[in-house]
């Protein structure tokens, strides 16, 4: 019963926040229609994603102040804040007033909703991770945490499907307004998930912490004295930003535009191939706990560097097999990257820090690589052709795969007693 309470509630935050980007990025045309001026379909598709990535910019942000809070106050005071302001501002779209109506006034409201989400999923992630972690048995947190790591996937393909039936009853409606039905939907979601966050106990290990007095007085300043695992969490939380907001974010305006793939065939090879993704997830938890989170992630950066050229040779065939036959080539990496770094990246970072420490890292690498995937993705496209978003995958994939050969340490065998909990020494002085 503990492990479906806990799993449940940190799956539910994350899960809106993959559900609402799924639901932006592959309603970018529609929304670029309504919120920007008429007479240049192409700038407004690109104003879209452009409002798509700034909210990512503010990440760092919420990643330092929930980060912090996190470590000062609890992981339970952090996730129910920041799912709260994720419900606020999702919904707020879904009510928002397009531009006839309102002028320049409708993309800057809709760039306020988008801001808002961005502080809110600062901390999202991550604070989920460690919360997480810190109740998981030591031999299972592969396990355990592939479920947060499937709640990314699990949120976009609901959000595929939820567009595709939006669609089915009826296309006119859809473009004209049941498209903010799928925003409604997802603040109504995270209500919910912030019900469930509300009955959580705060975790063993802030409570430990707390009761010894030893919580961070200044986590962000504790994080970057530990400069060097920062640099590896952000390499890697790099990779992952890359891979999953091409994924979500960027491939589907591209098979729409570039493929010339039909509209539900895009959101039926989405679906499933993200329900494939989270699903692989759990086998990917099971072997970091086996085998070591090392090789795991070796493996996925190995398909990602093999895969990501021929998926988008096969993203312009345009039929139903050749897109999801897309899809399956990068959901394959995806998985394994984002189970191995996220069980790195949280039993690298001592207690004391790790909400903050892993939410900067994350969240910093998530601004630069994650917002920019779907509009660099767009401007390679137009630069260099229809492969250059696969080969900028993979040149970050060799890269990626380098640091973690030669400077990851592999933490399959740390126990809750090796754990740092209370120590202050950084990281980087440790023996891993």
């Amino acid at each position: 019963m503990k492990a479906n309470k806990v799993l449940s509630a940190a799956m539910i935050g994350h899960g809106v926040e993959s559900y609402d980007f799924v639901v932006y990025g592959a309603s970018a045309t529609i929304i670029a229609k309504h919120f920007f001026p008429a007479g240049n379909p192409a700038l407004a598709v690109l104003s879209a994603l452009a409002v798509y990535g700034l909210a990512f910019v503010v990440r760092p942000l919420g990643a330092a102040i929930f980060g912090s809070i996190g470590d000062r106050l609890g992981r339970r005071t952090a996730l129910s804040a920041v799912v709260l302001i994720m419900a606020v501002s999702t919904a707020a779209i879904a009510v928002l007033p397009g531009y006839e109506s309102v002028g320049v006034l409708a993309p800057i409201l809709l760039l306020c909703c988008r801001l808002a989400q961005g502080i809110s999923m600062g901390a999202e992630y991550t604070s989920a991770a460690s919360y997480v972690m810190e109740q998981a048995p030591p031999e299972r947190r592969g396990l355990w945490l592939s479920a947060v790591g499937s709640a990314t996937y699990v949120g976009s393909a609901l959000a595929s499907f939820a567009l595709l039936g939006l669609r089915s009853i009826s296309v006119p409606a859809y473009e004209s307004w049941s498209w903010r039905l799928a925003f409604l939907a997802g603040g109504l979601m995270a209500l919910v998930g912030l019900y469930m966050r509300l009955r959580l106990d705060e975790s063993p290990a802030f409570r430990e912490l707390k009761s010894a007095n030893e919580t961070a007085a200044k986590p962000i300043r504790d994080t970057f004295r530990d400069w060097r695992v920062f640099l590896l969490l952000f390499a890697l939380f790099a990779l992952l930003a890359v891979v999953v907001h091409n994924l979500l974010g960027y491939l589907p305006t591209y098979l729409a535009t570039t493929g010339h793939v039909r509209g539900d065939t895009v959101l039926v090879s989405g679906g499933l191939a993200l329900l494939l993704c989270a699903a692989l997830c759990v086998p990917a938890g099971m072997l970091a706990d086996r085998i070591g989170r090392k090789p795991l992630l070796i493996a996925g950066i190995a398909v990602a560097v093999a895969g990501s050229l021929p998926a988008y040779l096969l993203a312009g065939g345009g039929t139903l097999a050749t897109t999801f036959a897309t899809e399956v080539l990068l959901v394959v990496p995806a998985a394994l990257v984002t189970v191995g770094s996220t069980v790195v990246a949280v039993e690298l970072v001592s207690a004391r820090i790790r909400a903050t420490s892993t939410a900067l890292a994350y969240n910093v690498a998530y601004a630069i690589f994650g917002g920019t995937a779907p509009l660099l993705g767009a401007l390679l496209t137009g630069w260099f052709g229809r492969l250059a978003p696969g080969g900028y995958i993979a040149a970050l994939a060799v890269i990626a795969l380098v640091v973690v050969v030669v400077a990851l340490p592999e933490t399959l065998r740390r126990t809750r007693a090796d754990e740092p909990a209370l120590q202050k020494t950084p990281l980087s002085h440790q023996k891993h």
